[in-house]
Protein backbone atom coordinates (compact mmCIF):
# COMPACT_ATOMS: atom_id res chain seq x y z
CA UNK A 1 0.00 0.00 0.00
CA UNK A 2 0.84 3.80 0.04
CA UNK A 3 1.88 4.24 3.31
CA UNK A 4 -0.14 3.42 6.18
CA UNK A 5 -4.29 3.39 6.01
CA UNK A 6 -5.66 6.31 7.76
CA UNK A 7 -9.17 6.86 9.38
CA UNK A 8 -10.65 8.89 6.65
CA UNK A 9 -9.49 6.37 3.83
CA UNK A 10 -7.84 9.29 1.81
CA UNK A 11 -4.94 9.90 -0.29
CA UNK A 12 -4.11 13.38 0.37
CA UNK A 13 -2.47 12.62 4.22
CA UNK A 14 0.02 9.79 2.18
CA UNK A 15 0.94 11.82 -0.75
CA UNK A 16 4.19 12.42 0.75
CA UNK A 17 5.03 8.45 0.71
CA UNK A 18 5.02 9.16 -2.91
CA UNK A 19 8.11 10.55 -5.51
CA UNK A 20 7.87 13.16 -7.67
CA UNK A 21 7.28 10.95 -10.43
CA UNK A 22 4.53 8.86 -8.71
CA UNK A 23 2.53 12.12 -7.13
CA UNK A 24 2.64 13.65 -10.80
CA UNK A 25 0.86 9.76 -12.00
CA UNK A 26 -1.98 10.49 -9.38
CA UNK A 27 -1.85 14.38 -10.38
CA UNK A 28 -2.76 12.60 -13.76
CA UNK A 29 -5.81 10.47 -12.36
CA UNK A 30 -3.98 6.86 -11.54
CA UNK A 31 -4.52 6.16 -8.53
CA UNK A 32 -2.91 2.90 -7.93
CA UNK A 33 0.06 1.71 -5.21
CA UNK A 34 3.29 2.75 -5.01
CA UNK A 35 3.84 -0.50 -6.35
CA UNK A 36 2.01 -0.17 -9.20
CA UNK A 37 2.97 3.22 -10.11
CA UNK A 38 6.47 1.94 -10.16
CA UNK A 39 5.28 -1.10 -12.86
CA UNK A 40 3.44 2.02 -15.18
CA UNK A 41 6.24 4.22 -15.28
CA UNK A 42 7.93 3.30 -17.91
CA UNK A 43 5.20 2.19 -20.25
CA UNK A 44 3.36 5.41 -19.53
CA UNK A 45 6.01 7.35 -21.57
CA UNK A 46 5.80 5.51 -24.62
CA UNK A 47 2.56 7.20 -25.96
CA UNK A 48 3.73 10.83 -24.84
CA UNK A 49 7.36 10.10 -26.54
CA UNK A 50 5.71 9.09 -29.63
CA UNK A 51 3.25 12.17 -29.90
CA UNK A 52 6.17 14.15 -29.49
CA UNK A 53 8.28 12.71 -32.33
CA UNK A 54 5.24 12.75 -34.30
CA UNK A 55 5.02 16.91 -33.50
CA UNK A 56 8.67 17.49 -33.85
CA UNK A 57 9.13 15.66 -37.35
CA UNK A 58 5.73 17.37 -38.13
CA UNK A 59 7.51 20.89 -37.63
CA UNK A 60 10.68 19.64 -39.15
CA UNK A 61 8.55 19.07 -42.21
CA UNK A 62 5.87 21.54 -41.81
CA UNK A 63 3.16 19.05 -42.72
CA UNK A 64 0.03 19.80 -41.63
CA UNK A 65 -1.03 16.29 -42.65
CA UNK A 66 0.86 14.57 -39.92
CA UNK A 67 -0.08 17.03 -37.25
CA UNK A 68 -3.91 16.51 -38.24
CA UNK A 69 -3.80 13.01 -37.48
CA UNK A 70 -1.40 13.91 -34.28
CA UNK A 71 -4.31 15.96 -33.39
CA UNK A 72 -6.97 12.72 -34.11
CA UNK A 73 -4.86 10.28 -32.10
CA UNK A 74 -4.99 12.86 -29.05
CA UNK A 75 -8.35 13.58 -29.11
CA UNK A 76 -9.49 10.06 -29.28
CA UNK A 77 -9.34 8.68 -25.98
CA UNK A 78 -10.90 11.99 -24.53
CA UNK A 79 -14.27 9.75 -25.50
CA UNK A 80 -12.62 6.21 -25.56
CA UNK A 81 -10.36 6.27 -22.55
CA UNK A 82 -8.87 2.60 -23.37
CA UNK A 83 -8.69 3.29 -26.68
CA UNK A 84 -6.08 5.94 -27.55
CA UNK A 85 -4.13 4.21 -30.87
CA UNK A 86 -0.65 4.40 -28.94
CA UNK A 87 -1.82 3.35 -25.91
CA UNK A 88 -3.26 0.17 -27.51
CA UNK A 89 -0.04 -0.69 -29.39
CA UNK A 90 2.04 -0.92 -26.78
CA UNK A 91 -0.23 -3.22 -24.83
CA UNK A 92 -0.57 -5.52 -27.63
CA UNK A 93 3.06 -5.04 -29.49
CA UNK A 94 5.50 -3.67 -27.40
CA UNK A 95 4.47 -5.05 -23.82
CA UNK A 96 4.14 -8.39 -24.43
CA UNK A 97 8.36 -8.22 -26.05
CA UNK A 98 8.74 -6.15 -22.57
CA UNK A 99 7.03 -8.33 -20.02
CA UNK A 100 5.27 -5.52 -18.63
CA UNK A 101 1.94 -4.32 -17.13
CA UNK A 102 -0.58 -3.38 -19.85
CA UNK A 103 -1.53 0.42 -20.15
CA UNK A 104 -4.88 1.12 -18.08
CA UNK A 105 -7.48 3.47 -19.51
CA UNK A 106 -6.81 7.27 -19.77
CA UNK A 107 -8.11 8.81 -16.40
CA UNK A 108 -9.97 11.89 -16.94
CA UNK A 109 -6.74 14.68 -15.86
CA UNK A 110 -4.49 12.67 -18.72
CA UNK A 111 -7.36 12.82 -21.49
CA UNK A 112 -7.43 16.82 -20.98
CA UNK A 113 -4.12 16.88 -21.55
CA UNK A 114 -4.60 14.48 -25.11
CA UNK A 115 -7.65 16.70 -25.45
CA UNK A 116 -4.94 20.12 -25.76
CA UNK A 117 -2.31 18.34 -27.33
CA UNK A 118 -4.74 17.86 -30.06
CA UNK A 119 -5.64 21.43 -30.48
CA UNK A 120 -2.51 22.39 -30.60
CA UNK A 121 -1.77 19.83 -33.44
CA UNK A 122 -4.87 21.61 -35.10
CA UNK A 123 -3.15 24.99 -34.65
CA UNK A 124 0.31 23.73 -36.19
CA UNK A 125 -1.73 21.96 -38.66
CA UNK A 126 -3.34 25.09 -39.79
CA UNK A 127 -0.50 27.84 -39.23
CA UNK A 128 1.09 25.57 -42.04
CA UNK A 129 -1.59 24.84 -44.50
CA UNK A 130 -2.42 29.17 -44.48
CA UNK A 131 1.12 30.16 -44.75
CA UNK A 132 1.49 31.17 -41.43
CA UNK A 133 4.44 29.21 -40.23
CA UNK A 134 5.49 31.21 -37.06
CA UNK A 135 2.08 30.44 -35.90
CA UNK A 136 2.81 26.90 -36.25
CA UNK A 137 6.09 27.15 -34.35
CA UNK A 138 4.74 28.86 -31.42
CA UNK A 139 2.37 25.93 -30.67
CA UNK A 140 5.03 24.00 -31.45
CA UNK A 141 7.52 25.79 -29.32
CA UNK A 142 5.05 25.26 -26.49
CA UNK A 143 3.68 21.80 -27.17
CA UNK A 144 7.31 19.45 -27.54
CA UNK A 145 8.63 21.10 -24.58
CA UNK A 146 5.87 20.43 -22.51
CA UNK A 147 5.69 16.53 -23.80
CA UNK A 148 9.17 16.33 -22.94
CA UNK A 149 8.30 17.39 -19.50
CA UNK A 150 5.85 14.41 -19.03
CA UNK A 151 8.14 11.55 -20.42
CA UNK A 152 11.50 12.73 -18.16
CA UNK A 153 9.22 13.36 -15.24
CA UNK A 154 5.64 12.32 -15.55
CA UNK A 155 4.26 15.95 -14.41
CA UNK A 156 1.63 17.10 -16.95
CA UNK A 157 1.11 20.58 -16.88
CA UNK A 158 -2.99 20.31 -17.84
CA UNK A 159 -3.04 17.62 -15.28
CA UNK A 160 -2.02 19.94 -12.68
CA UNK A 161 -3.81 23.27 -13.78
CA UNK A 162 -6.84 20.72 -13.96
CA UNK A 163 -6.57 20.05 -9.93
CA UNK A 164 -5.45 23.28 -8.89
CA UNK A 165 -8.99 24.44 -10.87
CA UNK A 166 -11.19 21.67 -9.52
CA UNK A 167 -9.27 22.92 -5.97
CA UNK A 168 -10.38 26.62 -6.27
CA UNK A 169 -13.89 25.42 -7.37
CA UNK A 170 -14.45 23.11 -4.38
CA UNK A 171 -15.33 20.23 -6.47
CA UNK A 172 -12.01 17.99 -6.23
CA UNK A 173 -12.68 14.29 -4.55
CA UNK A 174 -9.67 12.73 -5.35
CA UNK A 175 -10.98 8.79 -6.76
CA UNK A 176 -9.98 6.97 -3.24
CA UNK A 177 -6.94 4.38 -3.47
CA UNK A 178 -8.48 0.64 -4.54
CA UNK A 179 -6.70 -0.95 -1.17
CA UNK A 180 -8.95 1.32 1.19
CA UNK A 181 -12.12 0.92 -1.49
CA UNK A 182 -11.89 -2.84 -1.05
CA UNK A 183 -11.29 -2.36 3.01
CA UNK A 184 -14.69 -0.26 3.04
CA UNK A 185 -16.72 -2.68 0.67
CA UNK A 186 -15.85 -5.20 2.56
CA UNK A 187 -16.84 -3.37 6.17
CA UNK A 188 -20.46 -2.59 4.18
CA UNK A 189 -20.01 0.02 2.10
CA UNK A 190 -22.52 0.91 -0.59
CA UNK A 191 -21.45 0.39 -3.92
CA UNK A 192 -22.90 2.99 -6.62
CA UNK A 193 -23.35 3.42 -9.58
CA UNK A 194 -24.38 6.88 -10.86
CA UNK A 195 -24.68 6.35 -14.56
CA UNK A 196 -28.35 6.02 -16.21
CA UNK A 197 -31.02 3.22 -15.67
CA UNK A 198 -30.23 2.25 -19.56
CA UNK A 199 -26.25 2.25 -18.92
CA UNK A 200 -26.25 0.38 -15.89
CA UNK A 201 -28.79 -2.25 -17.27
CA UNK A 202 -26.02 -2.74 -19.95
CA UNK A 203 -23.65 -3.75 -17.77
CA UNK A 204 -22.10 -2.37 -13.87
CA UNK A 205 -20.02 -3.70 -10.88
CA UNK A 206 -21.14 -6.74 -9.04
CA UNK A 207 -23.24 -5.73 -6.10
CA UNK A 208 -23.68 -2.39 -7.24
CA UNK A 209 -27.01 -0.35 -6.94
CA UNK A 210 -28.04 2.35 -9.39
CA UNK A 211 -28.35 5.90 -8.12
CA UNK A 212 -28.46 8.25 -10.96
CA UNK A 213 -26.49 11.61 -10.75
CA UNK A 214 -29.48 13.60 -11.10
CA UNK A 215 -31.09 11.25 -8.04
CA UNK A 216 -28.41 11.29 -5.61
CA UNK A 217 -29.87 13.96 -3.15
CA UNK A 218 -32.88 12.17 -3.01
CA UNK A 219 -31.71 9.98 -0.82
CA UNK A 220 -29.77 11.58 1.60
CA UNK A 221 -31.05 9.64 4.25
CA UNK A 222 -29.32 6.27 2.90
CA UNK A 223 -25.67 7.69 2.25
CA UNK A 224 -25.84 8.89 5.33
CA UNK A 225 -26.20 5.93 7.18
CA UNK A 226 -23.63 3.72 5.46
CA UNK A 227 -20.46 4.82 3.39
CA UNK A 228 -21.01 4.71 -0.14
CA UNK A 229 -18.14 4.50 -3.04
CA UNK A 230 -19.17 6.24 -6.33
CA UNK A 231 -18.35 5.12 -9.99
CA UNK A 232 -19.60 5.91 -13.54
CA UNK A 233 -18.06 5.15 -16.67
CA UNK A 234 -15.40 7.60 -16.97
CA UNK A 235 -14.79 9.48 -13.50
CA UNK A 236 -16.84 12.88 -14.40
CA UNK A 237 -20.34 12.10 -12.85
CA UNK A 238 -19.07 10.02 -9.62
CA UNK A 239 -16.94 13.39 -8.97
CA UNK A 240 -20.15 15.17 -9.39
CA UNK A 241 -21.87 12.94 -7.19
CA UNK A 242 -19.68 13.09 -4.61
CA UNK A 243 -19.53 16.70 -4.55
CA UNK A 244 -23.30 17.57 -4.55
CA UNK A 245 -23.29 14.85 -1.41
CA UNK A 246 -20.85 16.41 0.35
CA UNK A 247 -22.84 20.24 -0.27
CA UNK A 248 -25.64 18.44 1.37
CA UNK A 249 -23.54 17.05 4.46
CA UNK A 250 -22.65 13.72 3.68
CA UNK A 251 -19.59 13.11 4.62
CA UNK A 252 -18.65 9.30 4.04
CA UNK A 253 -19.00 9.51 0.41
CA UNK A 254 -16.27 8.22 -2.06
CA UNK A 255 -15.13 8.75 -5.25
CA UNK A 256 -13.84 5.06 -6.80
CA UNK A 257 -14.06 7.07 -10.38
CA UNK A 258 -14.20 5.21 -13.82
CA UNK A 259 -15.52 1.66 -13.39
CA UNK A 260 -12.78 0.10 -15.53
CA UNK A 261 -10.56 1.46 -12.40
CA UNK A 262 -11.94 -1.03 -10.28
CA UNK A 263 -12.32 -3.71 -12.66
CA UNK A 264 -8.66 -3.85 -13.58
CA UNK A 265 -8.04 -4.82 -10.09
CA UNK A 266 -10.38 -7.88 -9.93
Amino acid sequence: MIGRVVKNYGINSMAETLSFQERSLTQQGYKYTKAELRKLEGGLRFTPLVCMTGAAYGLYMQSPIIHFVMAAIGILPFWFPAWHPMDRFYNHVINPLVKGVKLPPNPLPRRIACMIGGAMNIGIGFGFMYQMPSVAYVFGAILVPLQLIVISTHFCVAAWVYEIGMKVAGRWDQPILLEDAHRLIDEGALLVDVREEDEFAQGHLPNAINVPLDEVVLHLETFQQKPALMYCQSGTRCQQAVSRLKRHGVNRVYNLGAMDRWEEKQ
